[in-house]
């Protein structure tokens, strides 16, 4: 799907433009709330700056915007603003989804290639907002393309804290495939980050934010060099990143001219960063709303892939929708509708008739089935790619693949379908109308990030980028998912962006029930809760009590991974509960024990049925002090409750105090705390909560507040 940024950000323009002042004799100072643009016309540099209480304090210092170009078939050329002769200054009045505002604009031309292009850079200042908006612009004729426009680059370094090595610097991966994590780096060293990063100082919370708002043709990102732990030495913020990351291996693809522009990007400075974030993902919002389709609730409920997996089977499924029946939600293991999920995965073990009776007698039991889709992979071998796609249709594997240096392209040992590609609508619309007709309501979507794979071209000849691809194909997706009642759509391994397509996401693929898994999972909490502000649900992918291997998972592990789920807000448990089963898959017996102890406990349930995901504590304290661990302290705030959980992610005991400033209370402001998973009341004095958490296990205090 492509979305024109000119159709959402400047949907109302008032008539009356300013002159253009050429060639402008002096600076141009632009007040944005507590920021401050400056364009410095000695070197046709930009300057962006915050109110740091005594004076202005830098987001980032003499910025040259700059792109690359092809035109006319020549390749390679750069520009920036500093390589040209000219600068025009224009602004005028906006009302668009940000609100009334203002876009400045300052044209450069006459550039040193000596061609006839220019490169212009907008800012976007609205009232009432703590940011700005800004993007680049390429001009020429239609034989112009580009892959890099880059609205921030700054080159020459400059102090952005005081030296501190608890100042950090977000990295925010691609997807959440092949175990990737969030990395909270020092501020020293280099780091590429995928669409968004903050910069912050840990201690004071202090930080600025840095991204892309859209998400309808490029992929983007920040890049940083820092040192000192405080100084900047180079920043950019660009569009056009591909490499093995965003699961590419070709060059971004080019967009054709005679205007390239790049993606509106965000620019912000909080008090608090963690503030920051939740702002930029509410800002992508209003360029793209999120999916808000479902109405039946937080998910609770069982999902069959973590421990019976392949091993699973009609008989299976019906027994643990029984149980959940009888015994998990009369004891509170629902949401407050009452309603449980019930997700079958790949190899189900049943054909489409045993389906059908399944999804009749979840129905019955007053459940919501859910079933498994790869809209855009083929998971065949070789020899199997010159078959038709699917039944009926003319086209072959081969010819819907995407091609990449000429050859069918794979990633996580599927091949990659061109989701613009007639034949892949067809088997797409073929694989969700089964799903309907079975009578699914839930499906959880893998291996997305196959259908934004860079290809050599597309058979759409208008797409030219893997993000433009991706869009067309989900869009036709979604259309045939919101057919009558529209599905809940589960994002498993899938790019955080474009987020438009899922009611939720996991958060971390591939974590069972063992503490590193739940660390794993919440490290993506640490880093990525704010994505709840554009998923309406963050799922921290399946729970497992008691796994197959023969090390069996404690009781603390068990309070830490649904600690897990309640941190994030979303909850499907994958234990074997079929007494009867003979796959030799996890063991029964001891699930079910272990799920009257923990799946029962009505207070975490009631902290997992809000659905929302709780914020790091501190931002800058990992677990093992490398910057790609988890933090172990979370805070959720809603308005009757505040819960503080701590996870303890090693083997011994771990012991601390939060200070009741760090969340936001006061002595005077609650009036009783409980620990939920003893439930035994805790005095809390007005110097903070004091912890004490045995190895591998979880508390979650429950502040009442007044």
């Amino acid at each position: 799907m492509k979305m024109s940024k000119k159709g959402v950000i400047c949907t109302m323009w008032c008539a009356c433009l300013f002159p253009a002042v050429a060639a402008m004799a002096e600076d141009v100072v632009i007040k944005a709330g507590d920021l401050r643009i400056t364009y410095v016309e000695n070197g046709k540099q930009f300057n962006v700056e915050y109110n740091g209480g005594k004076a202005y304090r830098p987001v980032f210092m003499r910025s040259v915007p700059e792109a690359t170009y092809d035109i006319h078939g020549k390749d390679g050329f750069r520009i920036s603003s500093a390589s040209c002769a000219e600068a025009d200054y224009q602004k005028r009045t906006v009302n668009d989804a940000f609100g009334k505002g203002t876009c400045h604009t300052f044209v450069f031309s006459s550039p040193a290639s000596g061609d006839d292009v220019t490169l212009t850079q907008e800012f976007y200042v609205y009232e009432g907002r703590d940011y700005v908006l800004t993007d680049v612009v390429l001009k020429g004729d239609a034989s112009l393309r580009s892959n890099y426009l880059a609205p921030v680059a700054v080159a020459t370094p400059y102090d952005l804290y005081a030296p501190a090595q608890t100042n950090r610097m977000l990295k925010v991966p691609f997807d959440n495939d092949g175990f990737v994590r969030y990395h909270k780096n020092r501020l020293t060293g280099d780091m590429t980050s995928y669409e968004v990063s903050a910069l912050y100082a840990g201690e004071s919370r202090r930080g600025i934010v840095l991204g892309s708002v859209e998400h309808n043709r490029w992929k983007s990102a920040v890049e940083v060099k820092a040192s000192g732990d405080s100084r900047v030495e180079a920043l950019k913020v660009f569009s056009g990143v591909s490499n093995q990351e965003t699961r590419d291996e070709l060059p971004h693809g080019k967009v054709w001219g005679p205007e390239v522009r790049s993606a509106l990007m965000f620019i912000g400075a909080f008090a608090d960063w963690r503030n920051g974030m939740e702002e930029y993902a509410r800002a992508n919002t209003l360029v793209q709303p999120m999916r808000k389709t479902w109405k039946r609730g937080t998910p609770f409920g069982w999902q069959s892939w973590g421990v019976m997996s392949d091993k699973n089977s009609y008989d299976v499924d019906v027994a643990v929708s029984e149980y959940f029946k009888e015994t998990l939600k009369p004891n509170g293991f629902c949401n407050s509708q009452g309603i449980n999920i019930m997700s079958i995965d790949a190899w189900d073990g049943m054909n489409s008739e045993q389906r059908t009776k399944f999804t009749e007698v979840a129905k019955k039991n007053g459940q919501v089935p859910g079933s498994y889709v790869t809209p855009f992979c083929l998971w065949w071998n070789e020899a199997m790619l010159y078959q038709k796609i699917c039944e009926g249709s003319q086209y072959t594997g081969y010819e819907c693949v995407i091609k990449v240096n000429g050859k069918p392209a794979k990633l996580d040992g599927a091949y990659c379908l061109d989701p613009t590609h007639p034949g892949t609508k067809e088997f797409i619309s073929r694989e969700v109308q089964n799903k309907k007709k079975e009578g699914f309501e839930y499906l959880k979507v893998d291996f997305t990030s196959n259908g934004m794979v860079q290809a050599d071209s597309y058979y759409n000849k208008d797409v030219t980028t893997a993000v433009e691809a991706y869009n067309e194909g989900f869009s036709h997706f979604i259309s045939e998912v919101d057919k009558g009642e529209p599905m809940f759509i589960a994002l498993s391994i899938a790019p955080i962006f474009p987020y438009q397509y899922g009611n939720s996401r996991r958060i971390a693929c591939d974590t069972w029930g063992k503490i590193g898994q739940s660390e794993y999972s919440l490290n993506a909490v640490s880093g990525g809760w704010w994505t709840n502000e554009f998923y309406q649900y963050n799922d921290p992918d399946h729970l497992v009590l008691v796994g197959n291997d023969a090390d069996k998972e404690t009781e603390g592990e068990n309070r830490a991974r649904i600690t897990n789920g309640a941190v994030s807000g979303m909850v499907l448990v994958s234990d074997n509960y079929n007494l009867e089963d003979k796959s030799g898959r996890g063991d029964a017996k001891l699930s079910r024990e272990r799920a009257q102890k923990i799946l029962m406990n009505k207070d975490v349930n009631e902290m997992a049925d809000f659905g929302r995901s709780a914020r790091p504590v501190y931002g800058y304290r990992e677990y093992n002090d490398k910057g790609d661990g988890a933090e172990n302290c979370f805070v959720l705030d809603t308005e009757k409750y505040l819960y503080v959980s701590v996870v303890n992610y090693k083997d011994n005991q771990i012991a601390g105090k939060v200070a009741l400033e760090r969340l936001g209370l006061s002595p005077s402001s609650f009036s009783s705390v409980k620990e939920l998973w003893s439930g035994d009341d805790v005095k809390v004095g007005k110097d903070g909560l004091s912890y004490t958490v045995p190895g591998k296990d979880a508390k979650i205090y429950r502040f009442l507040k007044k």
